[in-house]
């Protein structure tokens, strides 16, 4: 005698087929992300895309020598660009403006201030703390939002600032979402969990990027399951879903 399904029995085990889908895509993990490219797209940003602003703190190094001549002096100081967007540094008569500036194009201004007190000067420019910028989290952490950007935020520690993950996150594969100067959207892949174990190098976050954290296919199995399967039984069963956990 054949067994005839019901329309309730075919939709559970359509779901628990979608279900074992997911967890076998799940398995799956995010391909090593080219680090050296990562990395020097933010040494360029932070030297040639960074626009100074007020609040920003900068680290400026001078090696000086005096016209007359003697021994070189070797200085080092932190300033901050004031609300009008100028710094003021050592051995310079007026301030200087900044803001809406590069870093690169800030060190230039600098270099060309002290070359008129100095023979042959050399500057490095830094940036040691932004003003306040962002970086978003998003997905299975348990503070999502707005992180502060700070030079040199990765994203390990963008997912630490916002309460660290759930059990439920996807290690193998975190999102990292970046908005280009000319407005293209890009997309990251990172091993979470490689990057834990020391087996590739952290992310480097830009301001205004978007670390989204997916859940791992066993959580989204549970939560096929309880939108599939339990709500289809006529008696409840106990316990939230697997995905569903705060």
């Amino acid at each position: 005698m054949l067994a005839v399904s019901s329309p309730r029995t075919a939709a559970i085990r359509s779901a628990l087929a979608i279900g074992l889908a997911i967890l076998v895509a799940a398995c799956s993990s995010a391909p090593p992300f080219d680090a050296k490219a990562v990395a020097m797209e933010w040494a360029a940003y932070m030297q040639r895309d960074y626009v100074l602003r007020p609040g920003d703190r900068l680290s400026v190094r001078v090696e000086l020598i005096r016209p007359e001549g003697g021994d070189t002096q070797d200085t080092s100081q932190e300033v901050r660009v004031s609300p009008t967007g100028t710094i003021d540094l050592r051995q310079l008569s007026a301030p200087l403006h900044v803001g809406g500036r590069s870093v690169a194009a800030t060190r230039s201004e600098i270099l060309e201030a002290y070359k008129l007190q100095f023979n042959d000067p050399r500057v490095t420019v830094s940036l040691v703390e932004a003003a306040a910028q962002s970086v978003y989290v998003c997905g299975e952490v348990r503070s999502g939002g707005p992180i502060a950007y700070q030079p040199g935020l990765t994203m390990t520690q963008a997912i630490a600032a916002a309460g660290s993950f759930h059990y439920t996150i996807k290690h193998s594969d975190v999102r990292i979402l970046r908005l280009g100067p000319d407005g293209s959207n890009r997309t990251f892949r990172v091993n979470l969990e490689a990057v834990l174990l020391e087996q590739y190098p952290d992310f480097l976050l830009l301001p205004g990027d978007v670390v989204y954290c997916q859940t791992s296919g066993i959580a989204d199995a549970g939560n096929w399951v309880d939108l599939w399967f339990r709500r289809l039984l006529p008696f409840s069963i106990g316990g939230p879903a697997l995905g569903s956990f705060q």
